[in-house]
């Protein structure tokens, strides 16, 4: 037992050091996912034909295929694409195809948790807003937003959670997150400690997942209680 923890305590440092990458990998990915399914959820909802036709088969390609299969394929198909174009993406760092990847698949997952978020709205309410003469703005803001957001955020933090633990497949090509770090050192000391490493990088993990979870539930709370003031307010 005290030698397990020595080892885990010995490679705690370099685990860490890969903190930033996953992180890197999870915000960014994040923050871009959000706008874009954004996007598609309103290309879903909208009247526009042609619009609710590109969003449904990207979302339904996207969610129908695998993760990786969907990395490889950014990673191959942009340097070929670039390349026909006369430009060289050797230098690129493949934390920026990871990114790509990351972001349009997290996207089409939030695009069909923000349409059944939008769903779930009572139509009533938003009749009445328009007819209280509220505008597209305003109706957005004090009916659709605070409803939507607090029947998408627990779907919401759970896509990010598992996007998260996801972000170890872009070891495929060459980016290193927590658990990617965790076989590279397992590999290069000829498994010894592995079973620590992984234990060590499980525990890493759900301590992050923990926090994601308490910072979506704060922002469940304040966004509930902002409705029920406006809502005391207006009345």
């Amino acid at each position: 037992m005290l030698k397990s923890i020595e080892v885990m305590r010995q490679y705690f440092p370099a685990l860490m050091s890969a903190l930033p990458a996953t992180m890197e990998l999870l915000l960014i990915s994040v923050i871009i996912a959000l706008f874009l399914g954004l996007l598609l959820a309103w290309g879903r909802l909208g009247k526009n034909k042609a619009a609710n036709v590109i969003s449904y088969v990207i979302i339904s390609f996207m969610r129908g295929t695998p993760m990786m299969v969907q990395l490889l394929l950014v990673f191959i198909l942009i340097p070929l694409v670039a390349y026909s174009n006369g430009i060289d993406t050797s230098s690129m760092n493949p934390s920026v195809y990871a990114i790509i990847s990351f972001s349009i698949n997290e996207a089409c997952f939030f695009a069909e948790i923000f349409r059944s978020a939008y769903m779930s709205i009572d139509n009533g309410q938003i009749e009445a807003a328009t007819s209280l003469g509220m505008g597209r703005m305003q109706i957005f803001r004090r009916v659709i937003l605070p409803q939507g957001a607090i029947a998408a955020l627990p779907n919401t933090s759970n896509m990010i959670i598992e996007l998260m633990k996801n972000t170890s497949i872009a070891s495929v090509i060459g980016v290193y997150d927590i658990l990617g770090k965790a076989q590279q050192l397992g590999k290069n000391n000829y498994g010894r400690g592995q079973l620590e490493l992984y234990i060590e990088a499980g525990i890493i993990f759900w301590i992050l997942g923990l926090i994601i979870l308490s910072i979506t539930n704060l922002i469940q709370s304040h966004i509930s209680r902002c409705d029920r003031k406006g809502a005391s307010i207006h009345v």
